[in-house]
């Protein structure tokens, strides 16, 4: 059995995921555990890992890697749990893997009738978002993660687009019946992670591949200088 740790930290929910796969199966979220955090999720991830740990019996040397969302989202959430995850695959001799937020995202939604198109809100009247096909497990990335109005999402991948995540639902209005389209999205981004990862670990992709942040743009304290 391979089993991998996941943190999200990307938004204001933050969770951890285990999960675990046997040979020739599909992955599956063994456990998850999530915490809505307006502050930071600097003191809850590593508690909150330790008890899924626990309870599922797993302990912290039996882990194959860990993985955890690398952007866009919360700057400062985005380098907790890369951070933390670092740290605990550094501890034990395991790779990390990031994963894009997006990615996870359309991994999480599953197939569509149309191109995935998640977005999450990136404040200032924009959204985050990219384009990933319809039903590719894992998803197939069609346009590359972007920062902008969230008409673009519109543009980027046409009217038969499915769009989801917060970013949809903070801009319902400007999207229009698109906008209203899709059900909310589950909170269940870092199973989805550690799914993905997974899916790389399988394959023999070397551990340490997207650890660095995935801004998109710079921070509020660099642009007002």
């Amino acid at each position: 059995m391979t089993r991998i740790l996941s943190m999200d930290a990307a938004t204001p929910w933050g969770n951890v995921a285990l999960v675990a796969t046997e040979e020739g199966a599909r992955p599956e979220v063994v456990a998850e555990a999530g915490l809505l955090s307006r502050d930071s999720h600097a003191p809850h991830l590593l508690a909150l890992a330790e008890s899924l740990l626990a309870e599922a019996g797993w302990p912290r040397t039996s882990l194959d890697a860990f993985a955890a969302t690398r952007g866009p989202g919360s700057f400062t959430g985005l380098r907790v749990a890369l951070g933390t995850v670092s740290g605990l695959a550094l501890s034990s001799g395991r790779p990390t893997y990031g994963i894009g937020t997006l990615e996870a995202m359309a991994e999480l939604f599953g197939p569509a009738q149309g191109p995935r198109v998640p977005l999450l809100d990136a404040r200032r009247g924009e959204v985050y978002g990219a384009v990933y096909d319809p039903q590719g497990n894992p998803p197939r990335e069609l346009v590359a993660p972007w920062v902008g109005a969230p008409e673009r999402a519109l543009e980027s991948a046409g009217r038969s687009a499915v769009l989801f995540g917060p970013g949809a639902e903070a801009y319902a209005t400007r999207l229009g019946e698109a906008g209203r389209a899709a059900p909310r999205l589950p909170r269940g981004i870092a199973g989805a992670a550690g799914r993905l990862a997974m899916d790389r670990v399988l394959r023999g992709v070397a551990g340490g591949e997207g650890m660095s942040p995935l801004y998109l743009r710079p921070a509020d304290a660099e642009i007002k200088g």
